[in-house]
């Protein structure tokens, strides 16, 4: 007995025997560690979460016919669904949140906002829920531009010879309200105090009230090159 324990084929089945050991413990180790990853995967593609993004809010309004004010440019929306599928939509934003004007007419209105274009397994929960919307009747006027700047800007002893620009008319767009309280449209040149040389500046154009206040529309051109020719007074 004992020459056969110490036998070379005793010594290949003990050695087989240990590789098989061996080997199942090694398997059963990977499987369990495949398992557990798949059960986090899973778990991440299951567990649900809430986010906040901020999106756009649009308008289906007759814009050829109606003029807008008073809403947000952007509203917040909860999102609560699976994980990935949050923060895919989170990133890419493919929805739309909506203020439905369709039906309504001039005046003031409350109205619901909904959402269009979100997946099924997601919930959203806008904020906020309503807006207010002031709806005026659209209007369209042409108006000359001024050019506007500070006299007492220019340096003792100089003067603005010539003033020119080369953006003479714009046409202006806004609610009918506020169109009523345009007083003059001006190209507005920013000097600096002492200035005793000339100007050529790319200047912002706006639409004022009788009291020098910016009034909300739409002009266009919305800027104009103005050239200052500042010469020293000849007196």
């Amino acid at each position: 007995m004992k020459k056969f324990f110490e036998s070379k084929p005793f010594c290949l089945i003990i050695s087989l025997v240990i590789s098989l050991a061996l080997f199942f413990m090694v398997h059963d180790y990977k499987l369990g560690q495949i398992n557990s990853s798949t059960q986090s995967d899973d778990q991440q593609l299951t567990s649900n979460e809430t986010r906040e993004v901020e999106v756009p809010l649009q308008l289906n309004v007759n814009s050829d016919k109606y003029f807008v004010i008073g809403y947000p440019n952007k509203v917040k929306v909860e999102l609560t669904g699976p994980s990935a599928l949050v923060a895919t939509t989170s990133n890419t934003q493919n929805f739309k949140i909506l203020a439905d004007l369709s039906d309504l007419g001039p005046g003031k209105h409350t109205v619901k906002l909904k959402e269009s274009g979100l997946n099924s397994e997601l919930k959203s929960d806008i904020k906020p829920k309503k807006i207010t919307v002031n709806i005026q009747e659209r209007e369209n006027k042409s108006y000359p531009v001024q050019v506007s700047y500070r006299t007492k800007h220019i340096a003792s002893g100089y003067k603005v010879n010539k003033a020119s620009k080369d953006v003479n008319k714009v046409e202006v767009t806004g609610p009918k309200d506020e169109m009523k309280k345009i007083s003059q449209v001006v190209a507005k040149v920013k000097l600096n105090r002492d200035t005793n040389k000339s100007v050529k500046q790319t200047t912002v154009i706006d639409a004022l009230d009788e009291h020098g206040r910016t009034i909300n529309v739409v002009i266009s051109p919305s800027t104009t090159m103005v050239k200052l020719q500042i010469e020293k007074n000849s007196n």
